[in-house]
């Protein structure tokens, strides 16, 4: 069984976990150790029961603890050879640091976790995001940081169990809001954010026979709430006649573990 839980997701700060047989990895590292570890100990685990820290870009919502973890914790970290070199992070004499690429499938415990890797259409260096799978092939996709649903990143997310798509914003909220022209312009492009709207457009792509589970992520602060992203996302579900668990992640406390059953069950 391959289960994940966010433990904070919006524009302050990215983490999630991911886990399957004994062998558990952290996607981003966007909050505090300190409440990396605390959120963690609510889901009952410790740090020391992480094998990796997984990055998909540079900027600081996502890697703002990467290094620390590395140095001080002793965790490896992957990501892009971009990622590393823009977010800083130590050299190989102070940190495990292992550079993947798109395409790439990495192997954890022995075979409990392998992961896929897909670059994604975003203003970093050298964007990804993963798929996650354990050894019966059940499979969890997490994409943030979207300015559009490349054919890349629809075909990776493809019919997985669980899935964790950002929905940033609402483009109305956005377009009305403070923000200065050229922010707005940056998150509408389609190398910046993915709206609700077209998180719930890409659904119809995206959901499956074996889709069972579907977590809104990435909400921004200023430009969304969880019932703007929830309506968004159910409308698209409903117009599919889909079955699926539909929830959103929030900043401030993890969720709990979104488990990837086989039809029939649901975490």
């Amino acid at each position: 069984m391959i289960e994940a839980a966010f433990l904070g997701s919006g524009s302050t700060g990215n983490c999630a976990v991911i886990r399957a047989g004994r062998t558990a990895v952290l996607l981003d590292a966007g909050l505090s150790p300190r409440q990396i570890g605390v959120r963690l100990g609510k889901l009952g685990m410790t740090l020391d029961d992480v094998s990796a820290l997984l990055l998909t870009h540079e900027h600081s919502d996502h890697v703002s603890s990467a290094a620390v973890l590395a140095t001080k914790r002793g965790i490896p970290v992957y990501a892009t050879q971009g990622t590393l070199a823009k977010a800083g992070l130590p050299g190989p004499l102070f940190a495990d640091l292992r550079t993947v690429a798109d395409g790439a499938e990495l192997c954890f415990g022995g075979g409990d976790l392998t992961v896929r890797v897909t670059r994604t259409p975003h203003d970093g260096v050298d964007p990804v995001c993963y798929v996650f799978a354990d050894g019966a092939g059940r499979r969890v996709g997490v994409a943030t940081d979207l300015g559009h649903l490349s054919k890349k990143v629809l075909a990776a997310l493809e019919g997985c169990e669980v899935l964790g798509l950002e929905a940033n914003h609402d483009v109305d909220v956005l377009r009305e809001g403070a923000y200065p022209a050229f922010l707005k312009k940056r998150i509408l492009s389609d190398v910046g954010h993915l709206s609700n709207d077209a998180a719930a457009a890409g659904l119809a792509r995206l959901l499956g026979d074996r889709t069972r589970i579907v977590v809104g992520l990435h909400l921004s602060k200023n430009n969304n709430t969880p019932t703007l992203a929830e309506r968004a996302l159910r409308q698209g579900v409903e117009r599919l006649g889909a079955k699926v668990v539909l929830e959103v992640a929030g900043p401030d406390a993890p969720t709990g573990w979104y488990r990837a059953r086989p039809a029939g069950g649901i975490g």
